[in-house]
């Protein structure tokens, strides 16, 4: 494949810009009053789905904001009748703001601003701050403050055209914390990290506790919406992105990208296409802790081409096409799969089966990796992931207009995936005692993975529904003695109750499965992260048509949980607070 020119990407490139056919968007964005402190799917709207065969089926676990009990919140909408006659404009208010507090010491507010009812507008705005001071109970028995402070604004705005939307988004998002995770690196012991031939005292291979990844997103683009569906649509978009840490490690992203789809006779042509510059620098004084950290710059090019042709059918859908993606940093690189997909209409809004082979490339970033496991060493420099071929096939449908499901089964081989573990540092003069720091490094493995994953919506009545999802996870790995820190299986029950006009309640039950994380010390190598049982419930009242009020309790069970070895999450937990729109 080496013999693909950077040219040959380039040119392939510009003759790809263009958009998938997309239905066109409400141009009436509502204020969202939802009581969880997170941001408003209106301010999310341009934010479609990306997966190309069905609907993702892995259960809501979040554990990307350190010190948070498990997310259940049942995302859900009801099904509203349609309008037989014209009704009366309901009451809809541009502002929105909210605020609450918790037990460890946690505090919270947003606001939120919308135009509505404007047809050639949209336009939202949120800012919302986020803070905790608590403390948690490290697995040595010890006390270890854990506070935490995220603030996060979004800016959103649409001008729609008779066949077109301009798209127009700015993000930005601050997230500070510390490493308060246990570690028993000893500050007045010698160690040999990394091989080296001179010993280094401990004190000079413990961080600073305080860290901190502040993000800025610029998002413009262009969608076509023409209503016929043998005309050609298209999205184009240039994104920028801007990521920085309290180390100074730093990524700058341009990116360039656009969806064409082409209709002929019966059948389409989609084509997407990107070009990716991404350069990550070091701190402007890198001779902060030597002996711990080592920063290197990079700059990457990434350029990609995906074009498939789409045969619709009465019973048969088919998509043939190929996915290429060149790599182009210190060496050359260049990926190339299949995509193959198929789905069978067995009973006609009963029952169909899907199947196919695809594969992609992860572009995993260095902004990626450290929002992915906050604590990882700052000092990375992040290897790109292939799935070069991922098979799959499945079933879906509906038992009853109340009850539908997807079951589904992958499998895929991944050059490249990535598992993070502790860093260990010997001992000086031993190859048998380590000091286990607190800070997690990355690190790559050719690996086969099974999934087996299914969901099912029940819903017997108008006010209640019921969503239950799960997956298995089948770990394969080449070099590493295990798959650390993925667990086997994922299990989210979700159920959402409205009682009245005012009042509904929701509840959630996840599990998480045991995982392992590398320990030296151990006899096995290994130490066992306990399997995570997690129970939610929360609910909100509307006082009148402006105020309301909202309660969550979270880990109702009090289970001691690690998503990172180390690393304990909030015990049980609760939130109060009040939203009112003007």
């Amino acid at each position: 494949m080496k013999s693909f020119s950077i040219l040959t990407l380039i040119f392939a490139f510009y003759i790809a810009i263009g958009v998938n056919a997309q239905e066109p968007l409400s141009q009436d964005v509502r204020v969202v009053r939802e009581f969880d402190p997170t941001v408003s799917d209106a301010m999310k709207i341009n934010q479609m789905p990306e997966r190309e065969d069905t609907i993702e089926v892995s259960p809501e676990f979040n554990y990307n904001v350190m010190g948070h009990a498990l997310v259940g919140n049942p995302d859900v909408e009801s099904l509203k009748a349609a309008r037989l006659a014209r009704r009366r404009k309901g009451d809809l208010f541009p502002s929105y703001v909210r605020g609450g507090l918790g037990n460890y010491q946690t505090l919270f507010g947003d606001i939120f601003y919308n135009i509505t009812r404007n047809e050639e507008f949209a336009f939202a705005l949120h800012l919302g701050q986020q803070s905790s001071w608590g403390k948690l109970e490290l697995e040595d028995g010890s006390d270890s403050e854990a506070p935490y402070h995220q603030t996060d604004g979004s800016l959103y705005l649409r001008h729609f055209f008779d066949d077109k939307t301009l798209e127009f988004d700015l993000d930005f998002d601050r997230y500070a914390y510390e490493y308060y995770g246990f570690h028993n690196v000893d500050p007045s012991v010698l160690y040999d990290p990394n091989d080296s031939d001179d010993a280094i005292s401990g004190e000079n291979l413990i961080p600073d506790r305080k860290q901190r990844q502040t993000a800025f997103d610029l998002h413009i683009g262009l969608l076509g919406q023409q209503a016929d569906e043998d005309e050609t649509r298209y999205h184009v978009g240039f994104d920028y992105g801007a990521f920085n840490n309290y180390t100074g490690v730093g990524e700058n992203v341009f990116e360039l990208s656009g969806d064409l789809k082409l209709p002929f006779s019966n059948m389409a042509l989609y084509v997407n296409g990107g070009a990716a510059y991404r350069n990550v620098h070091k701190p402007s004084g890198d001779d902060k802790m030597p002996d711990l950290w080592t920063f290197d710059d990079r700059e990457q090019i990434f350029l990609t081409m995906d074009p498939r042709l789409v045969i619709p059918g009465e019973k048969l859908n088919l998509e043939v096409g190929v996915n290429l993606t060149g790599e182009f940093a210190e060496t050359e690189d260049f990926y190339l799969s299949p995509h193959v997909k198929g789905e069978l209409v067995i009973a006609e809004g009963i029952v169909s089966t899907f199947m196919g082979m695809t594969g992609e490339v992860h572009e995993d970033s260095y902004r990626a990796i450290m929002e992915e496991n906050p604590f990882v060493s700052p000092d990375q420099l992040v290897e790109t992931a292939h799935s070069n071929i991922r098979g799959f096939a499945g079933v879906k449908g509906n038992f009853s207009s109340a009850t539908s499901f997807t079951a589904r089964l992958d499998y895929e081989f991944i050059e490249n995936e990535h598992f993070f573990v502790n860093r260990f540092f010997p001992f000086s003069g031993s190859e048998t005692q380590f000091g286990m720091s607190n800070l997690f490094t990355p690190v790559y493995d050719d690996v086969t993975l099974l999934t087996l994953s299914g969901e099912l919506l029940v819903r017997p009545v108008r006010e209640l529904d019921v969503v239950l999802k799960g997956a298995y996870y089948g770990w394969q790995t080449d070099v590493l003695a295990e798959a650390w820190h993925k667990p086997e299986m994922e299990i989210s029950i979700r159920a959402g109750y409205i009682f009245s006009e005012e009042l509904r309640v929701d509840a959630a039950f996840n599990v998480l499965g045991e995982r392992k994380a590398l320990d030296l010390n151990s006899p096995d190598g290994f130490k066992q992260l306990d399997a995570v049982t997690d129970f939610n419930l929360g609910a909100d009242y509307q006082f009148n048509k402006r105020l309301h009020f909202f309660g969550r309790i979270q880990n109702i069970f009090a289970a001691k949980y690690y998503r990172w070895s180390g690393y304990p999450m909030q015990g049980i937990n609760f939130r109060v607070g009040a939203g009112y729109s003007f």
